[in-house]
């Protein structure tokens, strides 16, 4: 069996500290958790929008919208030209069984208690 070792060492020098204390660098988890809902939404619509175009220089068009039913955020990829369907996430498949699950889920709790 072949087995690749990975280094963790820091590229930083041994004189150097990797991070400081109080660094005014925040790590990305903490950048994430300090931005508002306004901010998250403004770089979520600006990733979107940077799929849109990569695709749409492919010959295809992303849409995101919501799911009337389930209401489950869906992405649908489709081709540009004919506006066939080459992919949508979650598939109708996975939105009916949520529908479903949904509507049945109370059904399976045992409420007598």
């Amino acid at each position: 069996m072949d087995t690749q070792a990975v280094s963790l060492k820091s590229s930083a020098p041994a004189s150097e500290p990797v991070a400081k204390q109080g660094a005014s660098a925040p790590t990305p988890r903490s950048s994430a958790a300090a931005l508002s809902q306004s901010e998250m939404r403004q770089r979520m619509a600006a990733v979107a929008q940077q799929m849109r175009d990569y695709l749409r220089s492919n010959g295809r068009e992303m849409e995101f919208r919501v799911d009337a039913d389930t209401h489950a955020m869906v992405i649908t990829v489709r081709e540009a030209a004919s506006g066939k369907v080459i992919r949508q996430i979650p598939n109708e498949e996975a939105l009916q069984m949520r529908q479903y699950l949904d509507e049945w889920s109370g059904t399976f709790l045992n409420v007598s208690t």
